[in-house]
């Protein structure tokens, strides 16, 4: 499959990912990031990205956990696998912020 390569402007910090994922799909998860960013900026007054993105974080795999026992999901395997994928975001935010 083609990879595409995406760019991502938020918080102030730019920078571009390739990835062979569906265009359409990770135009929608680019949305849904910069929507829970802008969210915590404004509602929770947090201004330092990477705590920021680290709330932002949060609340999406928390949605994401939700909706995963909605309909039956094994959180404790998947939950391991959120928090592999988390840590591997945040990794790739710190080098992208220094």
């Amino acid at each position: 499959m083609d990879k595409n390569l995406f760019q991502i402007n938020v918080l102030g910090s730019s920078f571009s990912i390739q990835t062979d994922e569906d265009p359409k799909r990770m135009e929608e998860i680019i949305s849904i990031l910069k929507s829970n960013t802008d969210i915590v900026e404004k509602d929770l007054s947090i201004k330092d990205p990477l705590k920021n993105l680290v709330i932002s974080s949060i609340i999406i795999i928390d949605e994401l956990l939700k909706e995963r026992q909605k309909v039956g999901g094994n959180e404790g395997s998947n939950s391991e696998e959120v928090e592999r994928l988390t840590l591997q975001i945040m990794e790739r935010i710190d080098k992208s912020l220094e």
